[in-house]
């Protein structure tokens, strides 16, 4: 038998559900931005960034988790100059990339995702694990974005290790590079800086939290075997996967940052319909092709 073909119809309207889908998506991110800006919502983590007292960025003692502002001194490259608008024009321009980002990561998927909990709480808050998210995927083509994962929340920087196991060592000595100049440039600029966060990390372990309560070590063997896996096989979306488990606190909307994986599998359906299209049978292939669809 030849096995059963895809229908002509589907896969040549699939492209055109995909735009209807997508601009579906946007309408509602952006009604959904307007929601968020007329009300205020909860900006809990955005607030935190613009509130922050450059000059005492890591409180010490028992306080240190109190400004919500945990990331290296590099991120004040990224959020510094929001301390020069109202808080409700930085929280609105911040959701706003938010959402641009989810939509570019998601694509059609965009509504559906956007009606998650993480997701949408993950905007509502402004926390930073979709722009993670998406310096990860970047990061395949510009080794350089994973400064911003290193520079922020660290532990997911973990995902590096995929480079290491495929001997890719061009782009992790790219990416380690560009992490060290900024860290050294931004250390020079501001060391009292530095040392307040190294002493952050260094003398405040992350808690385990509601709703799981998993610590980072308890999640840390599970995250390396996400990435070896990926590596193994030369796949690309499980480092997302291990970088969003090697969260430093893992917590209700820590989920989010699996956005990062939409891309991978939209690339997939992509070379799949273009192979029913050539009417390739719809039958199970060889894992040589299986593995090809799950690369970029």
């Amino acid at each position: 038998m030849n096995g059963l073909r895809a229908s002509p119809f589907w896969v040549r309207w699939a492209p055109r559900l995909a735009v209807f889908a997508t601009t579906m998506g946007i309408a509602f991110a952006v009604a959904y931005w307007w929601q968020l800006t007329s009300t205020g919502g909860e900006p809990v983590d955005v607030q935190a960034y613009w509130a922050a007292d450059p000059n005492a960025l890591y409180p010490s003692g028992d306080n240190w988790r109190e400004t919500g502002y945990l990331y290296s001194p590099a991120f004040e490259l990224v959020v510094g100059w929001g301390r020069l608008l109202p808080l409700e024009v930085f929280v609105a321009l911040w959701r706003g990339l938010l959402l641009a980002v989810l939509v570019y990561l998601a694509g059609p998927l965009s509504l559906p995702v956007l009606l998650t909990i993480p997701v949408a709480s993950e905007i509502n808050a402004g926390n930073i694990q979709i722009l993670m998210a998406l310096a990860i995927v970047a990061g395949f083509r510009w080794p350089g974005a994973w400064a911003f994962v290193v520079l922020t929340k660290l532990t997911p920087g973990v995902g590096l290790l995929w480079f290491l196991l495929r001997r890719q060592w061009r782009p992790f000595l790219i990416a380690m590079g560009v992490t060290t100049a900024i860290a050294v440039a931004t250390g020079v600029l501001w060391p009292d800086r530095w040392l307040g966060y190294l002493s952050l990390i260094g003398g405040h372990p992350a808690p385990a939290v509601s709703p799981w309560y998993v610590t980072f070590w308890q999640r840390l063997p599970f995250a390396i075997a996400a990435i070896a896996v990926g590596a193994w096989r030369g796949w690309r979306w499980p480092v997302v996967v291990g970088a969003t488990l090697a969260l430093p606190v893992f917590y209700w909307i820590s989920p989010s940052m699996l956005v990062g994986v939409l891309p991978f599998v939209r690339a997939a359906a992509g070379r799949w319909l273009r192979g029913a299209d050539a009417g390739i049978p719809l039958r199970p292939q060889a894992s040589t092709e299986t593995d090809a669809m799950l690369r970029t």
